[in-house]
């Protein structure tokens, strides 16, 4: 399921109102053949148990179409969901078509605590620093709805709400070929700490990104 054909181009407008997005899609040559404009809003909300099927569905269909598979980790992704869905040690946020009210894509936010696969435990945090770590740990959109900036309004929304929690320093892991993600992070002020093996043996940027109490 594609937004576009492959000889086609989709711009978007560096500034927009939030959640708000135009696409301009045109045929690509010397002569514009036709022009098309949609409005996408989106709401986003946080997931609950009601929501597992519908985001485990969501993933895999994601997953069936991911060109370079090695760039992710494997996992249950239902068990994974469920582990995650408004509990104690995490949670999900959904984005929603506005006209639709299907599934755009889902955030994964995880609470690492004293667990050792806190990403703190790479870069030395102190022990009182890594219990105000977050993982930013998975993001899922939809080819459909891709080239919206959802991963980048996840990661800024999901700040706000981790601030409030008392939580400071938001890590994430990358894969060192993935760009797309890398790019997104840095653009939301996340900078590359170290590169380690994690996950079994695959290779990882992990980045950082810390917001002093004050805030």
């Amino acid at each position: 399921m594609q937004i576009v054909r492959q000889d086609a181009k989709v711009y978007f407008p560096k500034l927009c109102p939030p959640y708000l997005c135009t696409i301009i899609e045109y045929r690509t040559g010397r002569r514009i053949n036709s022009i098309t404009s949609v409005i996408m809003e989106f709401t986003f909300e946080k997931a609950t148990p009601n929501d597992i099927a519908a985001l485990t569905q969501l993933v895999e269909e994601v997953w069936n179409t991911i060109e370079h598979k090695e760039w992710f980790a494997l996992y249950d992704i239902n068990g994974y969901i469920r582990e995650f869905v408004d509990t104690e040690k995490g949670c999900i946020w959904k984005a929603i078509d506005a006209s639709t009210r299907r599934i755009a894509g889902i955030y994964i936010v995880t609470y690492p605590g004293t667990d050792t696969d806190n990403l703190g435990y790479d870069i030395g945090l102190s022990e009182s620093q890594r219990l105000q770590v977050a993982h930013m740990d998975t993001v899922t959109v939809h080819p459909f709805y891709r080239g919206h900036g959802l991963q980048q309004r996840f990661t800024l929304l999901m700040e706000r709400e981790l601030l409030s929690g008392g939580f400071r320093y938001f890590m994430c892991t990358v894969h060192p070929d993935n760009i797309y993600s890398r790019n997104n992070m840095e653009k939301c002020g996340y900078k590359v700490m170290k590169t380690s093996l994690k996950y079994g043996g695959l290779p990882r940027l992990i980045l950082l990104k810390n917001i002093p109490q004050k805030y």
